[in-house]
C-alpha cells in the first residue's frame, strides 16, 4: 500500500477517515482519470492508487525540485536506488552525535554544487532530508540560493525512517501516473476526470511552503475548478470572511475540525477545514456559525 514518503506540512495523511466520512470519493462508475493539481506529498493519490487501483493518474506540482524526486524514482529507477541506499547507508552510519552535520553539509552540495551530482544523485539526496528535515517544511533562503534549504530535525531516526520497500511502492503509484510541473491552471483536465486541488491554505505562512499562494490564486483556481472539471473537490481553510461561502453553494462546503501539526510536533491550534466537493451525497448546509 502506498504512503506519503515524508513529512508534509499541510498533508492529509490523517484526515482520511473524516474526509471518507463527507463521501470524499466519487463512484467509481462517474470517472477515469484523477487529477491532483498540487500534489505535495500524495497523500490523496495514495488513497486513490490504493483503494481505485484502475484509475489513471494525473499528478502535478509547481516544486520542481520536488517533482525531479518523482520523475527520477519513476523514470531512473535503478541510479535513483542506488544513490538513495548509499545515503541512507551514510546518514545511518553516522553517529547521532554528528548527524546535525552531516545533513548541513549534504545540504550545502545539494544548494551550491548540484550541478556535480547526476539527477538520479540530486533526487536522491533531496528525500534523504526531507526524510530527516525540520517537520515537514519546506524553506527556501536566498543564501542557499533559493533551493530547498531547511534545517535538520530530530537526529534519532532509525533504518526504518529509509524503507527502500515503501519507496518502492510509492513508485508503484507513479507508474501509473502523468507527471507534470505546471501551474495548476496548465494542467490537461480530460472529459472524465475527478480533479482534487489542495494549494497552500489561505492565511498560511508561505514560509512553509514552496511558493506564495495568495487571494487572487485562489479565485483563480476557484473559477478553474468550475469551469474546467465535471466532479472538483478542494481543500482549504476557513478563517472567518466567508470567502468561500461567497463562492460556493453553501451544500457544496463541508467543514471539519483538524488540529494542525508539523511532521512530528505537537499541535499548534485547532482549525476549521473546510472541504469542497460538487458531487456527491448533499449534506443538510451548515453554516459557519451553526458548526
Amino acid at each position: 500500500m502506498a504512503e506519503p514518503l515524508f513529512k508534509w506540512t499541510g498533508g492529509k495523511r490523517r484526515l482520511f477517515n473524516k474526509y471518507n466520512d463527507l463521501n470524499f470519493f466519487p463512484h467509481p462508475d462517474e470517472f477515469e482519470y484523477f487529477v491532483d493539481l498540487f500534489f505535495g506529498a500524495g497523500s490523496v493519490s495514495c488513497w486513490v492508487h490504493n483503494l481505485m487501483p484502475d484509475k489513471k493518474l494525473i499528478i502535478n506540482d509547481l516544486n520542481s525540485e520536488l517533482m525531479l524526486v518523482y520523475t527520477q524514482m519513476r523514470d531512473n529507477w535503478q541510479e535513483f536506488k542506488d544513490e538513495y541506499l548509499k545515503l541512507v547507508e551514510l546518514f545511518l552510519g553516522t553517529p547521532q552525535g554528528e548527524r546535525k552535520e552531516l545533513y548541513n553539509r549534504h545540504r550545502d552540495i545539494y544548494c551550491f554544487d548540484y550541478k556535480q551530482l547526476s539527477r538520479a544523485g540530486e533526487a536522491a539526496m533531496l528525500l534523504v532530508m526531507m526524510k530527516v528535515n525540520f517537520n515537514g517544511i519546506w524553506k527556501v533562503y536566498k543564501k542557499f540560493g533559493g533551493r530547498y534549504s531547511t534545517c535538520p530535525g530530530n537526529v534519532n531516526y532509525k533504518e526504518s525512517v529509509f524503507n527502500i520497500q515503501k519507496v518502492e511502492m510509492f513508485r508503484d503509484m507513479l507508474l501509473r501516473a502523468e507527471l507534470y510541473n505546471l501551474p495548476f491552471d496548465c494542467v490537461p483536465i480530460p472529459d472524465n476526470a475527478w480533479v482534487y486541488a489542495d494549494p497552500p491554505y489561505r492565511d498560511q505562512n508561505h514560509q512553509m511552503y514552496s511558493d506564495v499562494f495568495g487571494d487572487e490564486l485562489q479565485n483563480r483556481l476557484v473559477n478553474h475548478l468550475k469551469i474546467h472539471a465535471k466532479l472538483y473537490a478542494m481543500s482549504n481553510k476557513e478563517i472567518g470572511d466567508n470567502f468561500w461561502g461567497d463562492r460556493f453553494d453553501p451544500e457544496l462546503i463541508n467543514f471539519l475540525d483538524h488540529k494542525y501539526t508539523c511532521g512530528n510536533a505537537g499541535a499548534i491550534n485547532p482549525v476549521t477545514e473546510v472541504l469542497i466537493k460538487n458531487y456527491g451525497k448533499i449534506l443538510a448546509p451548515v453554516t459557519l456559525d451553526a458548526f
